[in-house]
């Protein structure tokens, strides 16, 4: 099981960074759309997203209709397809604070976007704290994961990490198999711009597994 969510996170992170810096990928169709709404996305409304378990065709989460009344036409929009299901990524730009994006995930058994409920959410954070310390290898490698073995889920926590590294630059959130998974993503590291840490933590919020790039 724990694989496979790993393997359905990224899955659906891969498919969030296309949309977020790409307008157009094979197999898809990805629009820039206009009237969006004077609401502002805010970390509060960001939480407050139901979302939708990924292996019942987001049944439960917030309706794509619904999001659109209130937050109006995305910024941008991509429509891909997963086995027997669309999956619909959309960004929103009108976001509050520090933040500097908002992209959902809908997922439904048709073309058309009405019958579409939230799977994922993802928060864009335009920084981290500034007094925050930058991921080394040794840190990295000083990350606890949770022991699959025992029952204890004495990994560290997403809350942690962050008093330690400052809020991460990507927050996906998903629920697969009735159970919330969190996938943060770091850039404040020794190997520049271009070096990342990506952290997969449970519905305890404790870390699972992690990946790294370009740590030194």
């Amino acid at each position: 099981m724990k694989k496979k969510i790993i393997t359905v996170v990224l899955g659906i992170i891969a498919i969030i960074l296309i949309v977020t810096v790409s307008t157009h990928f094979q197999n898809s169709a990805t629009t820039t759309q206009n009237n969006i709404s004077s609401n502002k996305w805010t970390k509060e409304t960001f939480d407050g997203l139901k979302i939708g378990d990924f292996d019942q065709s987001g049944k439960g989460g917030t309706t794509y209709e619904q999001i659109i009344a209130k937050y109006g036409r995305p910024n941008k929009k991509n429509k891909t397809k997963s086995g027997n299901h669309i999956l619909t990524v959309v960004s929103w730009n009108n976001v509050a604070g520090d933040y500097t994006g908002v992209t959902l995930t809908f997922m439904s058994q048709e073309k058309s976007t009405a019958t579409a409920r939230l799977t994922s959410k993802t928060l864009l954070d335009a920084k981290t704290i500034n007094l925050a310390k930058k991921w080394t290898m040794s840190t990295y490698n000083a990350v606890n994961l949770e022991n699959s073995k025992t029952d204890e889920h004495d990994g560290d926590t997403l809350a942690d990490l962050t008093k330690k590294y400052g809020k991460p630059a990507v927050l996906t959130i998903a629920k697969i198999g009735g159970k919330p998974q969190t996938n943060a993503v770091w850039h404040n590291t020794n190997g520049g711009a271009s070096g990342s840490v990506s952290i997969d933590f449970s519905e305890y919020n404790t870390a699972v597994d992690k990946k790294q790039d370009k740590l030194r």
